[in-house]
């Protein structure tokens, strides 16, 4: 087990989510520079009114895919145009027009925009103006770390450019930067290339590894031994370089990996398990389901009532959820009253379906974020298998067999790393 506490990352993604970042409830926050773009008097604020680090994700690799930076009319939207031009500032390339790839067509011109996604991080909230200016003592803006943008890594094409754009964001920060390592799913099963880009990661001027596999579902994780495997590899190797090593994505089953070298998770606020793909994910209907700490995943409202609702506040705690939003709504009522509350609503082909409420939707969003502080404190304190061996007997005590299966399993695969 690593001695040192298991990093608490929140990652910002629209406005809304500026409503829960809380000292306490977190270690630190990372914004989307889009996000930034997208609202940056009011992500300026917020940042002024907390006490804790922040970082800004470049999130250069949503240019490789249109899709992430185009409206429905086909124009480039907006808050990417603006986060375009600072990257593409004297290039001669205009960030958002074509893929990135088909933009970009010398080294040279991969290096400018390493060193512009650097000083886009450090410069961009140093003189934005908001009405707190009129307050006193608001702290300068500075980002906890510096990150080197990135490609998602499909070939060793990126593999080059990647290196490229480490070495130039390294020589504009003039102090080591994070990296990048975005693995898609398809290349985790080719082991040879996959150990060939591990490989060549620098190691000097770097300061961290922020490892993301798109996809790759917690599901994926705990039914294929293999890319467990190389997953928990990855991360025991590249921290034995000596330097930080965090995920991007994380959930759970990642959290374990804290006892072979995984220093920090980041995890946004959306609580059902999607991979977080790299592809653009159509905007839908928000799906009846909450996370429920007794099995460590998310589960309809249907399944969730049968398991919680007549639980009393204590057998609540001790076998479905111990959060303290949970425990502070037994004071008026039960806490699944709110957690499982829906609407009907119509579709345009008339068919009629349920969903969350708004304020369902804000009550599962603070449930979720304090269970997910509770389970980064386990793991920061005790043995991974200790803190599974706990989950185990809840999810036993909540006769849900398939979970104490599934949680057998991340033991097993633990104890036999």
């Amino acid at each position: 087990m690593s001695g040192t506490p298991l990093h608490h990352i929140l990652r910002v993604r629209s406005s809304d989510d500026l409503t829960y970042v809380s000292p306490g409830l977190m270690d630190e926050i990372v914004v989307n520079a889009n996000q930034l773009e997208n609202s940056i008097q009011a992500t300026t604020a917020c940042l002024w009114r907390t006490t804790l680090p922040f970082s800004v994700d470049p999130v250069l690799w949503r240019f490789q895919e249109p899709a992430w930076t185009r409206n429905d009319d086909g124009e480039t939207k907006r808050n990417y145009k603006r986060l375009g031009l600072a990257y593409g500032k004297g290039t001669g390339i205009t960030l958002g027009a074509v893929p990135l790839l088909q933009a970009v067509g010398t080294d040279e011109q991969w290096r400018m925009i390493a060193r512009n996604a650097v000083a886009y991080q450090r410069d961009r909230l140093r003189n934005v103006s908001t009405q707190l200016e009129l307050l006193a003592d608001l702290r300068d803006l500075d980002p906890v770390r510096l990150v080197a943008p990135s490609l998602v890594a499909y070939s060793p094409q990126e593999d080059r450019i990647n290196r490229l754009m480490i070495e130039a964001a390294a020589e504009e920060a003039q102090t080591s930067v994070a990296v990048e390592v975005v693995v898609p799913d398809e290349r985790l099963t080719d082991r040879s290339d996959l150990w060939q880009m591990i490989e060549a990661l620098p190691v000097d001027y770097v300061s961290a590894y922020l490892v993301w596999t798109p996809k790759v579902t917690e599901g994926q994780l705990l039914r294929d031994h293999e890319m467990f495997a190389v997953l928990l590899r990855m991360i025991s190797e590249l921290s034995a370089r000596g330097i930080a090593v965090g995920h991007q994505y994380a959930n759970y089953t990642v959290a374990a990996l804290h006892d072979f070298g995984l220093s920090s998770v980041t995890h946004h606020l959306g609580w059902v398990d999607k991979g977080e793909p790299v592809e653009v994910q159509g905007i839908a209907i928000r799906s009846c389901q909450t996370y429920v700490p007794g099995v460590r995943h998310s589960i309809r409202f249907n399944e969730a009532a049968g398991l919680g609702r007549d639980l009393g506040p204590q057998e609540y705690a001790e076998r479905y959820c111990e959060c303290t939003f949970c425990s502070g709504m037994f004071e008026t009522g039960h806490p699944l009253d709110l957690l499982l509350e829906t609407q009907t609503f119509t579709m345009k082909n008339g068919r009629e379906r349920h969903t969350p409420t708004s304020r369902a939707v804000g009550a599962n969003t603070w449930h979720y974020l304090l269970s997910r502080r509770n389970e980064v404190e386990a793991f920061s304190l005790r043995p991974a298998v200790a803190v599974i061996e706990a989950a185990i007997e809840r999810a036993s005590a909540l006769n849900r067999g398939s979970d104490v299966a599934r949680l057998g399993h991340l033991a097993s695969e633990i104890q036999s790393a």
